[in-house]
Parts: C-alpha cells; structure tokens; sequence
C-alpha cells in the first residue's frame, strides 16, 4: 500500500472536524499553492513555499494546526526508521507555524512538537498515539487537536492536567500594587485586575493570536521600552477585545473604560501618566509567573468572578453596594438542583450580580448554546438583569456587576468561544450570549421599572435587601406594586411572583423581614393566594459575609388557577452550615446542612403525591430534626413564616443551634434590632 493510498483511505479531500477544523489531503499541491489559492494564512512569505506536505489540518482562521507526514508501515518498524522520517519533515511544519507534527502510517500516530522536536507527552508523562482519524469520533478528536495545540509551546512538550485553577492568591498579589496607585479604589483594582485577567485569559483559549497576544505583549519589554509596551497594548490586543466584543446597548461589554494611559509626545516618544507603565509591567510579570508555576488559565474556577468580587468590595466600605450580597456558588448549585429546568424555558434572575444562577442553571441541559453557519441556537431563554444607577441618581460610567456578569460567561462557555474564534463568530456570541443575556440599566429602580407579567417559566434570584424610601416610592409610582412589601426587598418578591407563568417556579433568597415582618403580612397573603408555598429553608447567619441578616430560600410555584387549594405540606429545613465556612475564608467544609436540605427536598418534589410523604422521607423525618413539614393551614394570614419559631428551644439545642440560656445570642439579637428597624421604617 502506497503512502497516497493510505492518505486517500483516511481522508476524502477535504474532511471536515465537527465544523471547527479542515483536513486536506494534498498529494503534489504546494504549500505556495495552498497560500496563493488562499487555504492558508499567516505563513512566513520567508519559508520554501515549494514544499508538498502530505495532510494537513487547518483551523477556521485557515492557520496550519496539525502537519501530518505518511509513510508506508515498513518506515516505521523500528525507532531509527521513525527517528529518520520524523526528521525528514519536521522543519517544514515549524516553517507553516504548525502546532503538532505527527508522523503515521495510518495505523500507528507518533506526535511531535515541531519546536523543540520532542514527542508530546499526555500529562502523565506517556507519549502521545492518538489517532486521527476525522470521520471517527469528531468531537473527541476535535477536543483533543485543541487541547494539544492550545498547551504545546516551545517550551513545553506535555499536556497540563485538566484541574480547575483559582487564581485569587495572584489577584490579591495584583490588588496589593493597585493600591500604591492614586486612582486604585478597590472597584477600580476590580476593574484593571479583570481587563487584564481577560487579556491573559482570551490569549490562553487561543482567541487573542499574534501580536495581539499576552506572549508577544510580553516579550516586547526585552525590545522595547516599558512605556512602548503599554502604548503597544491599549492600541494592540485592547483594540481587539473592544472589536470581538462589542458595547451592548447598555454600554457595557468585558472592559470598562481606559484604565492605563499611555501617548506619543511631539518628539514621538512614549509617554504615560505617572507610574502607569511600570505597574502594567509588575502586573504582566505576575502573570507571567503566575503561568510558569502554574500553567495556563484554561480551566478557571467558576466561582472565581464572584470571590474575586467580594474580596475586592469588602475592603470598600461604601453605601454604593448596599444590598450586593453575592450568593455563594454552593447555594446557587443547591437552588438550582432544587427546580426542574427543562429545554425551552425561560429563566430570568432579576438582580443577576455576576449571573452564577443563570449559568449554573444552563449548565443543566447538554449544548444550551451552540454556533452553526454564524446563528446561535439556544436551547433556553436566560436573561439577567441589573442596574447601574443609585437611590441618589450617581452612575459610576460603567456598571462592574454587569462586566463580571459577561466575563463569568466566558469563562463557562470558553470551548464555544474557543471553537468559533474567528472575529465573526465571536462579535455573533458577544451579542447573543454575553450582550442579550446581561441587561444593565441607569435608572434608580432598575428592574422594578418595568413589569411583564406571566413571562418566566423560572425565577432564580438573591435580589437586594434593604430599605429605600425614594426606590419605594418611585417603583409604586409606577402602578405594579399593590402588596404592600417594605423595603427593596418586598417590591422584588411582588415582581417576582407577577413576571412568574402560570404554573412557573421561583427558587429566591430572602431576608427575615419577609417572613415575620408584619408590614410584609398582606404580600405573604398575595403568595398563598396565588402560589403553592413549596419550600422554606432557613439558612445560618453570614452566609453571605457582607450582611448578618437572618435568610431564607423560598420556594414557591404559581397556581394555574388562583382558586386552586394547596393540600400538600411546605418542606421546612434548618441549617446551621452550607458546606464551606461562615468567614471572610469561605473555606469548604464537609459539614453540609444545605445539601441536605436539597437532596430531601428533591426527593419531595418529585413524589407523586406530596399529601402521602414517601417511605425516604418518612424515613428522614423521624431520623432528621432538623426537617419538618409544616401544614399550610399554619401559615394562614396573622400569621408568620419566620420557620425558625416551629422548632422549640429544647429541639435547638438538642440540634446544636442553641446552647441552654435565657438570654438572646449577640446573632439573635441583631436579626431582632433589624427586624424591629425593617418594621420602623416601614
């Protein structure tokens, strides 16, 4: 069997790989042929365009990715044969600026890195002999080709382990040059750190290429001076972010403003404001090093926005983030698991913060977005709200959350991006997944503005907590809210409940206020009237550490017909832990309340007849005190949901939530104060 022939029986000409790459198979055509027809780009004009290579693999951007050099199996029968025909071609796949060189016979596949002409070697340290075979198993092969060219480099010859990376020790390293600058608020760190992570981030996934990349922006300072470096990438690769990623509507995109300042004077000599050229440079070298230790950001934590967010905020004292309690991400997963998503539907959070619950929500159906001939297909409706402008009327010019809210979905949805990365499918997935998805507005009530009622399938929400008379009364000015609510957080439930379909779920974290507030009395009447009360489950004090208020998540599903009568119990559940801890720390802990909670009540809610509790959880009630379900009769009008009262002191400290006193726990006591405050203003 000749080398064409075995070429023609793995390759048609041309076979396409799960429309991301292109394998040619070329017999006699030259790379010169290749360049002038316009299959290829970005090869050196400097290389022997003369050339016949044998298969090449050639991504959508037309850049040479896999060199694939065939010869007949008695090439190959022994080490100094392969040594011999790897050697024979290997300069030629550096010389196309090939990822990978591979050397076959169309059975056995030896793959090399074309720079340092070392076999790649999988993160185990055992050579690399996948085969390529495009019309088998595409995807697998697709996700392979791209992990190899992504990590291979000419100073590494290994894959790197597919482990989730947190990058927050090198962000507080980050956050700590900040400070020395004028301008360096806590926000504004927040600001450069994630423009700068996402400059780092794109180049990793293979999306910022070239001069535009981190490496080329980075080996420049060994060329030039620091304050050309900088010119070079807020008129280079920060460009190109703005470009792939274009301003919504709202004014936002993944960047804010212009953070760092640098110019040509009249002399055309490089200039910057103050230190801005030397800390760009400190921050890249982190990064840099950041990378030697650790290899590249390719599989970043997905709670890492929201912990960097309240780490940078909670040094910032200020009213602007009353009522940001960002949720954290094991009880974002838990309200999730909580509710049925299903293909179609339409979930909305209405103070989406960095949009955890939206995204953890879409991580329960396979391919929620998916590109095909530049149109994204989608198999759920999600949409995030948040708002910019404060009960004062400031606007800061640019809303953090809402960037967070867009760079976090590149982060969960990086091999979409990576797999279309080419300027038009990337400015088609900015808009539908990052710009239609997250919605800031610059009004003072935000969200509450606006009221479409019986609109959602699903409602997931933390939303903001706390009393303003101005957001109040201009949100009832508006004509939607009728029930009475106190605070910001009593107008949210009515939106909710309103904006719910017939039939829809609302998982939501709430304050105490709600629950035992009496103001609150008339809106907890509007939920039973027109919704069955599913679950409420207390959560332990500083659950979420900016705020020692007392929460609740609650959920509830609309009635088809307000005359409907819930029969079935409410599922009722004290915590006293969430699986991590309750300090600044948010340590993981294997003490986990809330994932009890959850799994319970799942099995709850998928029983046939809630009336009849099923034998588990008959079970678990008698052997779990702190479960109970609660007759709906108990919680008629007059009376209060705040569930902690159905359980007895004895039963408390039985449980371990209460030690044996008479006196009010400092704890106690603030939810108490806050409580008697909520009702004041109110």
């Amino acid at each position: 069997m000749s080398e064409q022939t075995i070429q023609n029986d793995l390759y048609s000409n041309p076979v396409s790989i799960l429309d991301k790459y292109t394998c040619y198979s070329l017999g006699a055509t030259t790379v010169r042929d290749l360049v002038a027809q316009k299959v290829l780009e970005g090869v050196p004009l400097t290389v022997n365009l003369g050339k016949k290579p044998d298969v090449l693999i050639v991504d959508k951007d037309k850049h040479v990715v896999v060199f694939l050099e065939f010869k007949v199996p008695s090439e190959l029968d022994s080490a100094k044969k392969i040594e011999k025909a790897v050697k024979q071609e290997i300069h030629v796949a550096r010389d196309v600026s090939a990822k990978i060189y591979v050397v076959s016979d169309g059975t056995s596949f030896y793959w090399y890195n074309p720079y340092t002409e070392n076999r790649i070697k999988d993160e185990n340290g055992n050579e690399i002999c996948t085969e390529i075979k495009p019309k088998k198993e595409e995807l697998k092969l697709a996700d392979f080709i791209n992990r190899v060219a992504l990590t291979i480099s000419a100073t590494n010859d290994c894959l790197l382990k597919t482990v989730d990376c947190d990058p927050t020790n090198l962000a507080m390293k980050i956050g700590g040059i900040l400070k020395n600058i004028s301008f360096a608020t806590p926000k504004d760190s927040l600001y450069t750190f994630v423009e700068l992570f996402l400059f780092k981030y794109l180049s990793d996934i293979g999306i910022l290429k070239g001069d535009d990349s981190f490496n080329a922006i980075y080996t420049s300072y060994n060329k030039v001076t620091e304050e050309e470096v900088l010119y070079k990438y807020l008129y280079g690769p920060r460009e190109t972010i703005n470009v792939l990623f274009p301003v919504a509507p709202d004014k936002t995109t993944i960047i804010n403003g212009t953070i760092f300042h640098a110019f040509k004077d009249s002399k055309g000599m490089y200039r910057c404001n103050g230190t801005d050229a030397k800390t760009f440079h400190a921050i890249l070298k982190l990064f840099y090093e950041y990378e030697k230790a650790n290899g590249p950001f390719l599989n970043i934590s997905r709670d890492f926005k929201s912990k960097l967010f309240e780490t940078f905020t909670k040094q910032e004292k200020s009213k602007q983030n009353a009522g940001k309690y960002f949720t954290p991400l094991k009880i974002v997963q838990g309200m999730v698991n909580m509710v049925d998503i299903k293909e179609g539907m339409s979930i909305c959070d209405p103070a989406c913060g960095v949009g955890k619950f939206l995204l953890e929500a879409s991580m329960k159906i396979d391919s929620p977005f998916s590109l095909q001939g530049g149109v994204v297909t989608k198999r759920l409706d999600l949409i995030g709200f948040e708002k910019e402008m404060d009960e004062k009327g400031a606007t800061s010019g640019y809303d953090l959350t809402t960037i967070l809210a867009k760079a976090n979905t590149l982060i969960y949805y990086s091999n979409l991006f990576k797999d279309n990365n080419n300027i038009t499918d990337i400015q088609t997935l900015s808009q539908e997944l990052l710009n239609k998805m997250f919605v800031s507005s610059k009004t003072i009530c935000g969200t509450l503005d606006n009221l479409d009622e019986n609109k959602y399938d699903l409602i997931l929400a933390n939303p903001p907590y706390y009393q303003s008379a101005i957001i109040t009364s201009e949100a009832k000015s508006k004509g939607y809210y009728s029930e009475g609510g106190s605070g910001v957080e009593g107008l949210f439930l009515e939106w909710i409940v309103k904006s719910l379909k017939k039939g829809g779920t609302a998982n939501i974290v709430l304050p105490d206020g709600i629950f035992n507030n009496l103001a609150n009395q008339k809106l907890r009447d509007y939920i039973i009237k027109t919704c069955f009360v599913e679950a409420i489950i207390s959560l332990p004090l500083n659950t979420f550490f900016n705020t020692p208020k007392k929460t609740f998540v609650l959920t509830i599903i609309k009635k088809e017909n307000v005359n409907d009568t819930q029969k079935h119990p409410v599922f009722a559940y004290l915590c006293n832990s969430i699986g991590e801890s309750l300090d600044v720390n948010r340590f993981d802990i294997d003490d986990n309340d809330f994932g009890e909670a959850v799994s319970k009540y799942v099995h709850y809610h998928k029983a046939d007849d809630k009336t009849q509790l099923p034998r588990f959880l008959a079970d678990a009630y008698a052997q779990d005190g702190k479960l109970k379900f609660l007759p709906i009769s108990s919680f008629k009008t007059g009376d209060d949901w705040f569930i902690d009262n159905r359980w007895t002191d004895e039963e408390k400290v039985q449980l371990g939530f209460k030690e044996q006193a008479n006196a009010m726990t400092v704890s106690e006591m603030q939810s108490f104060i806050d409580t008697v405050c909520d009702e004041m203003a109110s």
